[in-house]
């Protein structure tokens, strides 16, 4: 009973710092030239020359590691509440102390966002090994299946860089809103964190660095990561990281299970409850989507920009 809190309390710790990281990059991201999706060779230049972002990166994966040691040592059932704790007090960190306001719309979207990320979770079962065979050089003999799980996650990101970058001018000129940013970021973000579990199964399986170097996740996961935090840093600095962090979290959860399905034969659960579970976790997750706006409103837009002005007036 210790061990399980000592661990559960170390996936709170975890998670926190995880998020902490999140609001480093956003201070990181207010102090950078604006930064174009369109240009992503310099926004990986401003990024990886800026001290304040790469603290933020090393938070990130310090946050990351632990979790990794945490929650492959609780219960889902325990971490999963832990997770949504710590994406919780963000939201409320986010609301409370940086000034962001949520319509009442948004605020059902977050809750139903969090609701769908504990179903998700709660649903996984051990039914079967995870499998990751492949190696690189079978990979790129026979690449449909990366393909088949790389090709959308890309093309999301890809998608809304273009189209967050365009210059919509006019009276009616609309900026996309976080849930845009974290849709892209969030499913390249799940890509990545499965070529991490990739890596663990290989070397779980081998025992052999050179056998996970051989193999196609440590360069899935560097690439879709790379991805995800130039997304991640441009939607930081347009919107609102309340937004951003809870669309990026689930998209991402999401995103890897849907993709270890493909790339390790994890099976959706048989069993009633779980199979229910996770359905309903999918269909939260969709429908929050749907709920979110697409676009940020152009008076409350303003209203944040000309607080943010008198924040930097003062002394």
């Amino acid at each position: 009973m210790g061990h399980d809190l000592g661990y559960a309390a170390l996936a709170l710790l975890a998670t926190t710092v995880y998020y902490i990281a999140f609001l480093v990059f956003r201070v990181s991201a207010r102090r950078m030239e604006p930064l174009r999706g369109s240009r992503p060779f310099r926004v990986a230049r401003l990024m990886l020359t800026d001290p304040v972002w790469l603290g933020g990166g090393l938070l990130l994966f310090l946050g990351l590691g632990y979790e990794v040691v945490a929650f492959s040592a609780v219960p889902l059932a325990v971490a999963q509440p832990v997770f949504a704790l710590g994406l919780v007090l963000l939201v409320a960190f986010a609301t409370g102390f940086l000034g962001e306001r949520l319509s009442l719309r948004e605020w059902a979207s977050v809750a139903l966002f969090v609701v769908a990320t504990g179903l998700i979770g709660l649903s996984a079962t051990t039914e079967g090994e995870p499998r990751a065979d492949a190696t690189l050089a079978g990979t790129l003999a026979r690449p449909w299946t990366m393909l088949a799980v790389c090709t959308p996650a890309v093309a999301a990101a890809a998608l809304v860089w273009l189209v967050g970058d365009r210059r919509a001018g006019g009276r009616h000129a609309r900026r996309l809103a976080g849930v845009a940013y974290g849709i892209g970021a969030g499913a390249c973000a799940g890509l990545a964190e499965a070529g991490i579990r990739g890596i663990s199964i290989v070397y779980q399986d081998t025992g052999s660095v050179r056998a996970v170097l051989e193999s196609p996740y440590p360069y899935l996961t560097i690439g879709l990561a790379a991805i995800a935090l130039g997304q991640l840093q441009v939607a930081l600095q347009r919107c609102r990281i309340a937004i951003v962090a809870v669309v990026l979290t689930v998209i991402g959860r999401t995103y890897l299970v849907l993709s270890s399905t493909v790339l390790f034969g994890e099976q959706w659960p048989r069993d009633t409850v779980p199979f229910a579970l996770r359905a309903g976790g999918f269909a939260l997750a969709l429908a929050a989507l749907a709920l979110f706006p697409r676009y940020e409103d152009p008076a409350a837009q303003a209203q944040r920009a000309a607080a943010g002005k008198r924040v930097r007036a003062v002394p």
